[in-house]
Order: structure tokens, then C-alpha cells, then sequence
């Protein structure tokens, strides 16, 4: 039985099938409980101690970690997936909240009203467009926040190692000033949460 890793990231190997995935999974990376809490409750700390008022979420699923902003800040991000089957499920599961279906690689720049861009687990997921997002991000969200959540791996990763491994390589990697950083595991877990917070300006 095929489960979401076979859709996502396998033997080192990028596969990206995420509408698939949703159509065959019921509950990808476990985001109704979403066990591992550590660096979504830095997000959220984050969006607190830097007064973010409005929140781009790229990465959104279905939806449980824009209804904890959502709990703790009063904000509802505009909260966006690639997949539709996700956003359908996201906005029957909340339908409170803001869903919509884009492509953050052609689309990011149309929300450039928006105070805070937060990725929210895509980053192994969109290496190729990378520096070309970024160069969005100088351009339509000058002296605006990006706000990344993100896992990595004690030793393990296959795929991506050309970019980086730890939180401290993507930190040097992104071209924008670190305000922020928090990073988290316990002793059982081969993954190490993190979120970290930069100002969109050049270093």
C-alpha cells in the first residue's frame, strides 16, 4: 500500500505528485494531529513578536495549521496549495478560513498585498524555482516578512543536499536577513523542526 512518501520524495528522489497524494491519503504527513509541533508553534510566536497582520500561506494541505493561526493570532491567512483536491477538502474541513488554488512558482506575485509570506514545508519541494522566488520576493514584498517552517533531517537527507542540509545552511543560503530562528527535536525523532523569520531586503 503506497503511502504519501511514494507522492512526494523517494530513495532521494523528487516525485511531486501532491494531487495524487490527496486523492489517495487521507491524512498526508499526519496534518490533523500534526504530531511534531515544535515549528508551528514558532511560526505562530514569530507572527506575534513581529506584529504580522496578514499572512500568505504557500503549503496550506488541508488547512489545520491556518486554523491554529487562525486560534492564536485572530488572523486568517490567505492560504494557498497546488492541489486541488486539498483546497477541496480544506475548505469543507474549515470553512472559515481562506483557501485558494495556486502555483506559488507562476502566482506569488499577486499577492503582494499581503505583509508576511510564510512557506510552510515546501522548500525540498520547490529548490529549482528557488532563487527565482526570491527575486519575487525583493521585488513585490520589499520590507516585508518571509516566514519559513521547515523540517530537517539528523543525518539522513538524500535529496536537496546540494542546497542545503541544516537550518544554519539556509540561513547563509537566503539572501535576506535573518530577525529570528528557533530550531527543536526530541531525542527520538530523526527530525529537527525549525522556523525562522527574515526581512525582504537584500543582506
Amino acid at each position: 500500500m503506497k503511502t504519501y512518501h511514494d507522492f512526494v520524495i523517494k530513495d532521494g528522489q523528487f516525485i511531486g505528485e501532491f494531487e495524487e497524494m490527496y486523492q489517495n491519503c487521507e491524512d498526508p504527513w499526519e496534518q490533523s494531529t500534526q504530531p511534531n509541533k515544535y515549528s508551528r508553534a514558532a511560526g505562530i510566536l514569530h507572527i506575534k513578536n513581529f506584529g504580522i497582520k496578514s499572512i500568505l500561506e504557500c503549503g496550506c494541505g488541508l488547512g489545520y495549521y491556518a486554523d491554529w493561526i487562525y486560534k492564536e493570532t485572530g488572523i486568517i491567512p490567505k492560504s494557498l496549495d497546488i492541489s486541488p483536491n486539498a483546497i477541496k477538502r480544506a475548505k469543507r474541513i474549515f470553512p472559515h478560513l481562506d483557501f485558494e488554488l495556486a502555483d506559488i512558482t507562476r502566482d506569488l506575485k499577486k499577492y503582494n498585498n499581503i505583509n508576511c509570506v510564510l512557506f510552510a514545508e515546501i522548500l525540498w519541494y520547490i529548490l529549482p524555482q528557488l532563487d527565482d522566488l526570491f527575486e519575487v520576493l525583493l521585488t513585490e514584498f520589499p520590507q516585508k516578512y518571509f516566514l519559513v517552517n521547515q523540517v530537517f533531517y539528523k543525518g539522513s537527507q538524500k535529496y536537496g543536499t546540494e542546497y542545503f542540509t541544516t537550518i544554519q545552511e539556509f540561513i547563509d543560503y537566503v539572501p535576506f536577513p535573518l530577525l529570528g530562528k528557533c530550531e527543536a527535536t526530541t531525542i527520538q525523532d530523526t527530525t529537527i523542526e525549525t522556523s525562522t523569520i527574515f526581512k525582504i531586503q537584500l543582506k
